[in-house]
């Protein structure tokens, strides 16, 4: 058997660094939708952490305008459209 061309042997390497982003960007949405979770059922005894970045994510909801988040939500339903399978 043949071993593979030396071009494909970066382009693994980037699908594999491509896909353990993906994962670490997957983990931080969970730890962020576990800690808005956390200050919907605890409030302000959820603790200090969790606060703070209930409160970042308030500050960056307050920056945004209506008009980029819908920007923001346009790209993403596109994205998810052209990755789905036909």
């Amino acid at each position: 058997m043949a071993p593979p061309p030396a071009e494909e042997k970066p382009l693994n390497w980037l699908a594999r660094l491509i896909a353990l982003s993906l994962q670490i960007v997957q983990a931080g949405f969970v730890l962020i939708l576990l800690c808005v979770l956390l200050y919907i059922l605890l409030g302000a005894a959820a603790g200090p952490y969790v606060s703070s970045v209930i409160g970042n994510l308030a500050h960056l909801v307050a920056v945004f305008t209506p008009q980029t988040l819908i920007a923001v939500a346009v790209v993403l339903t596109l994205g998810w459209i052209a990755k789905r399978p036909r």
